[in-house]
């Protein structure tokens, strides 16, 4: 530590400071708001202020911010942190551009591919490189859209396929890779096809071969969104009209006119990069580079062939790799004349690196092939009993691909496919592994538990969403038992960690099916997890705008959970029924519900509980104009949240306190406090929050004169409203941009917009602090009535309401 603090301060002193000398994540998310005050060069006590600190508390941050920016005093500390960039203000969609895996090892050759690859590109919307495991496909499709990324202003996203084992599962994992949450509902495809719809994009989409059944939602993405470009990698062709195919095959061997003791080819080039993960300083000279060149040529050049002969060079020589090669292969073409050559060379290959690992290998190999999407080094030790020394010599071999960065392991699907051959083959193995693997993350969901509610919480959701394939697998299996217990564990950090990142549709579907699986079992247990996947079943339809039903399913749970003794699941089970009742307009049974939260959570003493709960019944406060006593509220949920190093919740009471200076008049307030959780939600993705807290902001700078600023975060919002489905808001954000109509002095084209809100179902809904939408909406269109001619009037209201809510929103953000 001490010598990475040095290079640092070095590094610091150069005046060339970079994003790789220091990182964002060394500040708390407290620091980073004491330090974004810091900008607007308030002193302690306006700082102490502003966040509901001490004084003394806020030099203490001071102090820490100025140690680990290696700065002597404030002026310093806000220059260090502009260079870093720490002080840009992005929102969680402008950050996520990108989700392209880092590249574990160097990129060898393929300059050729590489290049042919961006110029096809440029003339075709799917392309599709075709080939057979192992011959690079992956590699070669993620360096291409690392190198044309800046050409997608909309961004590139990576979306891994072969976790999946099912072609329903595809149209959510690309929603997940770009973050966008499934909220409504109709069709989760309606839905993502209009976010994609006027972007223009880079999806790559890998290993397509094992789900071809849902190639249509190729299909429908290439009609409907005609700036989204696929690039695909597949063993087969999706067949579509509109592909347009490259093969992929063996890497570059054709012999230049070179001296024979020079490294001449990209095949001949990845050995020997891979021959140094085993042996070191390996520099072959030119008889072993004939003997390597013998080696690419027998493989016909697959780059994963080609890294597990090198991995031999632990036991073998390369001549004696030459030899075990010409066996295996004159081998299994006699057993298998039918398979393309190829496929019998990567075979023999996997057949004979197999038979090179020992016995304890070879069945941690079988064992790990459970998992999905990768796993981590105590994930491998606990599930499939393997050692650390044992997993370094399966990477020096490479069966596995370690990612240094991320803590995780990995297969080669090809691989991982022959390992899960071997493991079918004892039918007790593979039930017992299954069971470990679930067991696993059954508990390892009930530790996040824990992590999401304090300091942890930023790395907990990183390693759910790293895991959530392997999560789900685990669910299913469990289900299919029966296994109520165990699939309790799991519950409370599906339900939050799902909510936090928007992801209603995929919680929605499986807590229904808990449910439905676990209904009229008598067991205790059973109907526990019966009551609290209701509850949770029903909070999420809330968010896909099915209130009544939701209302009706978390009622159910509720009163199940209310029979036993879970007064946590219950507490969380209220906070459901409050939702629903809230979209219902059940406002004194949501406010009931937030009393009884409170009570039950300030009894169990639970310090994250309690936080919990103030969120909900500050809100509920603000229903009954209880405003000081919401504002205390409001300020302990920050207290304890410093002392909890919750950074989650506490952006949370921003709303409340914004809500509360809204409701005073007090706009300028308000808007530090939206911007405030603008800041927090931006940064960790918690989308209910950023997208309520750009609503509001939007608000406050119309009531404020501040009408560009208005414009462009009601833009944002409308984007991001718009893209989820929340129809509810589109709509009052529709009512807001026809507020900013009639501002800029169009009454007319404000007529047009408040006509197609009033006739509107969603416009009966109530917003906080503001009534219906229909009743703004008319007492606005009284107003401008009387300032047009009446002709004018009633042609733009006729004209309104013709419009379609999609025409609106294009004709608003573009």
């Amino acid at each position: 530590m001490a010598i990475q603090r040095q290079q640092k301060e070095l590094a610091m002193k150069s005046g060339r400071p970079t994003i790789e000398d220091f990182q964002v994540d060394e500040l708390t998310w407290r620091e980073q708001e004491v330090l974004l005050l810091l900008a607007e060069r308030l002193s302690n006590r306006e700082i102490a202020e502003q966040l509901h600190l001490a004084e003394t508390t806020v030099k203490d941050y001071v102090s820490s911010i100025l140690s680990k920016l290696y700065v002597k005093n404030r002026r310093q500390a806000v220059t260090r942190a502009t260079q870093l960039g720490l002080l840009e203000d992005q929102s969680q969609e402008q950050r996520a551009l990108v989700n392209l895996p880092a590249e574990a090892t160097p990129f060898v050759g393929r300059l050729k591919e590489l290049a042919e690859i961006k110029l096809r590109l440029k003339d075709s919307r799917l392309l599709t490189l075709m080939g057979p495991g192992g011959s690079g496909k992956s590699r070669l499709a993620l360096k291409v859209a690392h190198q044309v990324a800046g050409e997608y202003p909309h961004g590139v996203f990576f979306v891994p396929l072969t976790p999946l084992n099912s072609e329903d599962r595809i149209l959510q994992s690309i929603a997940e890779a770009m973050r966008l949450p499934l909220m409504v509902q109709e069709d989760p495809q309606t839905q993502l096809l209009r976010f994609l719809q006027n972007k223009k994009m880079l999806l790559v989409m890998d290993n397509f071969e094992h789900l071809l059944g849902g190639v249509q939602i190729i299909s429908e993405i290439l009609h409907r969104a005609p700036g989204v470009t696929i690039l695909a990698t597949s063993r087969e062709k999706l067949n579509l009209v509109s592909e347009t195919l490259f093969i992929v095959g063996g890497m570059y061997m054709e012999p230049p006119h070179q001296p024979a003791d020079q490294v001449w080819d990209d095949a001949s080039l990845l050995f020997i990069q891979s021959a140094r993960k085993v042996r070191p300083g390996f520099e072959p000279d030119g008889e072993h580079l004939s003997s390597i060149e013998t080696i690419c040529e027998m493989v016909s050049g697959m780059p994963l062939a080609i890294e597990l002969a090198a991995a031999w060079l632990q036991v073998l020589t390369l001549d004696e790799i030459v030899k075990e090669l010409e066996h295996n292969l004159d081998l299994l073409s006699t057993e298998a004349r039918d398979a393309p050559e190829r496929h019998r060379s990567m075979r023999a290959v996997f057949a004979h690196s197999w038979n090179l690992l020992s016995p304890s290998e070879q069945e941690t190999l079988t064992r790990l092939a459970i998992f999905r999407g990768g796993f981590t080094r105590q994930a491998a030790q606990q599930v499939a009993g393997t050692s650390l020394t044992q997993l370094m010599n399966l990477v020096n071999k490479s069966f596995l691909t370690h990612d240094p960065d991320r803590g995780r392991l990995d297969f080669h699907e090809l691989l991982r496919q022959y390992a899960w051959e071997k493991l079918a083959e004892h039918e007790e193995v593979q039930d017992s592994i299954q069971r470990s693997h679930a067991l696993f993350f059954a508990e390892f969901m009930e530790e996040r538990w824990s992590h999401l509610k304090d300091q942890r919480q930023i790395q907990a959701l990183a390693e759910i969403e790293a895991d959530i394939e392997n999560t789900r697998a685990a669910w299913s299996f469990l289900l299919e038992q029966g296994d109520a217990a165990q699939l309790w564990k799991f519950s409370k950090t599906i339900w939050l960690s799902f909510w936090i990142r928007g992801w209603h549709l995929a919680g929605t579907q499986l807590f229904g099916q808990a449910a439905k699986r676990l209904a009229g079992s008598s067991a205790p247990i059973d109907r526990a997890m019966q009551g609290l996947a209701m509850a949770c079943q029903g909070y999420f339809l809330s968010w896909l705008d099915i209130s009544e039903e939701g209302y009706q399913i978390t009622r159910r749970g509720v009163e199940i959970l209310r029979t036993l003794d879970h007064p946590v699941e219950l507490t969380l089970a209220l906070d459901c029924l409050a939702v629903n009742a809230y979209f219902m307009g059940r406002i004194r049974e949501m406010i009931a519900c937030t009393e009884e939260m409170m009570a039950i959570s300030r009894r169990l003493e639970d310090q994250w509980l309690i936080t919990f709960s103030l969120y909900a019944t500050s809100l509920a406060l603000i229903h009954d104009e209880k405003y000081i006593r919401s504002r205390e509220l409001a300020e302990e949920q920050l207290r304890l949240c410093e002392q909890t190093g919750d950074a989650i919740s506490s952006a949370y009471p921003f709303i409340t306190l914004g809500h509360l200076a809204f409701a005073q008049g007090d706009y300028h307030l308000a808007r530090k406090y939206y911007r405030r959780c603008v800041r927090i939600s931006g940064k960790i993705g918690i989308h209910y929050a950023l997208q309520t807290s750009t609503k509001y902001l939007a608000k406050v700078n119309i009531n404020i004169g501040e009408y560009e600023d208005a414009r462009q975060v009601l833009i944002q919002c409308l984007e991001m409203t718009y893209n989820i489905g929340f129809v509810r808001d589109v709509i009052n954000l529709y009512y807001e941009f026809a507020r900013l109509r009639l501002i800029h002095g169009h009454p007319l084209q404000a007529v047009e917009l408040l006509s197609y809100v009033d006739q509107h179902p969603y416009s009966d809904n109530k917003r906080m602090l503001e009534g219906r939408i229909r009743d703004s909406a008319r007492e606005l269109l009284a107003e401008i009535e009387l300032q047009v001619p009446a002709d004018d009037f009633q042609s733009a209201i006729h004209t309104g309401r013709q419009l379609e809510m999609e025409q609106i929103y294009l004709s608003l953000v573009n």
